[in-house]
């Protein structure tokens, strides 16, 4: 039998066990300072880097505290301070003495761009899920997508499309033969107004093995 000796770090990685080891490092360090012939400058400066280091660290710790207690605050405080802008603009909206020109210098106007849709191209992405292909993509400010797939299994093909309005869709249409390995081969154009637009994705095949 072979044997493998192993030789961890005497560094201590966990923060708590550094802080430990550095106090008992401290405490050590007057008793052996003359058996050791230590100076005296040597003992002070390296139980000050300790010390020292200690405090960073508690002062880090109560800071990160402090910052996941705030955030949590913010996140719950946040959206009532949105409703009260978006209720700000209603009023504003409404009243007969403010122009556009104020609204957009609150800006307080939404932002519009204009999407060319004859460039536009859904990237997807295909996985295995429990043995079923998953397919996702982003809809952006699409309906959905337009999927096409073919299936190749032996010699035969076949084709299929579904329409996919969600940016997730598991394919559990039946093997063609649970007995033979298929590739199916996924590619789809974005959906707008129930009409194809854009451009055409990029294709990802993917391979179901057989059933044995």
């Amino acid at each position: 039998m072979t044997q493998i000796k192993l030789t961890s770090d005497y560094i201590l990685k966990p923060e708590e066990g550094f802080n430990a080891q550095g106090e008992n490092i401290i405490a050590k360090l007057p008793v052996y300072k003359d058996i050791l012939g230590l100076s005296d400058e040597q003992v002070a400066d390296t139980i000050k880097t300790i010390q020292d280091d200690k405090a960073l660290s508690e002062k880090k710790n109560i800071i990160q505290a402090q910052s996941r207690s705030t955030t949590k605050e913010y996140e719950t405080n946040h959206p009532a301070c949105v409703r009260v802008v978006r209720e700000l603009r209603k009023e504003l909206v409404n009243n007969p003495n403010c122009t556009p020109a104020i609204l957009e210098d609150f800006g307080l106007n939404p932002g519009q761009r204009i999407i060319d849709t004859d460039t536009q191209k859904p990237e997807i992405q295909v996985s295995l899920v429990s043995g079923v292909p998953q397919i996702k993509y982003t809809k952006s400010v699409f309906d959905g997508i337009r999927l096409f797939c073919k299936i190749s299994y032996g010699d035969d093909e076949k084709e299929y499309e579904e329409t996919i309005i969600r940016h997730i869709w598991q394919d559990t249409k039946a093997r063609m033969d649970p007995l033979k390995p298929e590739t199916r081969h996924y590619y789809a154009y974005f959906l707008y107004k129930g009409q194809i637009v854009g451009q055409k994705s990029n294709v990802v095949s993917i391979t179901l093995e057989a059933i044995k």
